[in-house]
């Protein structure tokens, strides 16, 4: 009996390491609640300006209160402080002593914000509502500011299903420079109902490069058969990146200077 209790402690301090030990196990990889370690992510998406709001050379006639609102908004992607932001953004928004302008794009920063966070009911309310202001945009920073707003948005009235929305956003960033694949994927991983973007059937899958402007994006230089994507293209990347002519090609391939066989002497 002396030699088993040792065998017994054992083989219960094994089971006690396979089974992630007693208690609630929510402080472990895969405990309670908590998805395990090969549990597939939902990436959230982020949504911030893909053109500058504030050009940082010189920021022209912009009034002070708008610049720092525009750099505030540009820099949300760098601090990722979604909730700090969105907090600034409704205070500049809602003050007194804001000008429209300013109260213009903070509203349209703010949406974003709360987009970052997951809030997708506020950001579409707030997206909304920075539609009916987008007017009262700076000149300098209408077309920034109408692109992140229609990104907002996208990803917001497909998570909330509202399908007229989300295809009036898709259209409108397509009229304002082209859609990236990057803000498809950004509603389509959101979206509670796929078909309220038609997008999401088709989307190729994250890290497949396509532009429907360039149908030369590929390395080969004969045609593919793949068609372009719906929405994909755009003015921003208008014309291939040279993949049509290879290095070298078109020159001579190699000059006949070589030694050649010798004459014969006799």
């Amino acid at each position: 009996m002396r030699r088993t209790l040792p065998a017994a402690v054992a083989a219960f301090a094994a089971a006690l390491a396979l089974t992630g030990g007693c208690g609630d196990g929510g402080s472990g990889a895969g405990g309670a609640g908590e998805a395990g370690p090969g549990a597939p992510l939902r990436a959230r998406p982020v949504i911030t300006p893909d053109e500058e709001l504030v050009p940082e050379e010189d920021s022209g006639d912009l009034p002070e209160a708008t610049v720092q609102v525009g750099l505030d908004c540009q820099r949300m992607g760098q601090s990722r402080d979604f909730a700090g932001t969105a907090e600034r953004m409704g205070r500049a928004a809602s003050s007194g002593d804001s000008s429209p302008e300013t109260k213009a794009i903070a509203k349209v920063c703010g949406a974003a914000a709360k987009a970052n966070q997951g809030l997708m009911g506020e950001a579409y309310h707030d997206a909304l509502q920075a539609e009916q202001q987008s007017s009262d945009l700076h000149p300098q920073m209408l077309r920034p500011g109408l692109r992140m707003l229609n990104h907002t948005l996208l990803v917001a009235a497909t998570a909330e299903g509202d399908r007229a929305t989300a295809l009036r956003a898709r259209a409108a960033l397509e009229r304002l420079g082209g859609l990236p694949p990057e803000f498809l994927r950004d509603a389509c991983s959101v979206a509670a109902d796929p078909a309220t973007l038609p997008d999401c059937a088709t989307l190729p899958p994250t890290g497949t490069r396509s532009s429907s402007s360039s149908p030369s994006s590929a390395p080969s230089s004969s045609s593919s058969s793949n068609g372009p994507e719906p929405g994909t293209g755009g003015p921003s990347a208008p014309s291939p990146e040279e993949p049509v002519q290879p290095p070298g090609d078109g020159g001579p391939t190699q000059p006949d200077t070589d030694h050649g066989p010798a004459p014969d002497e006799s």
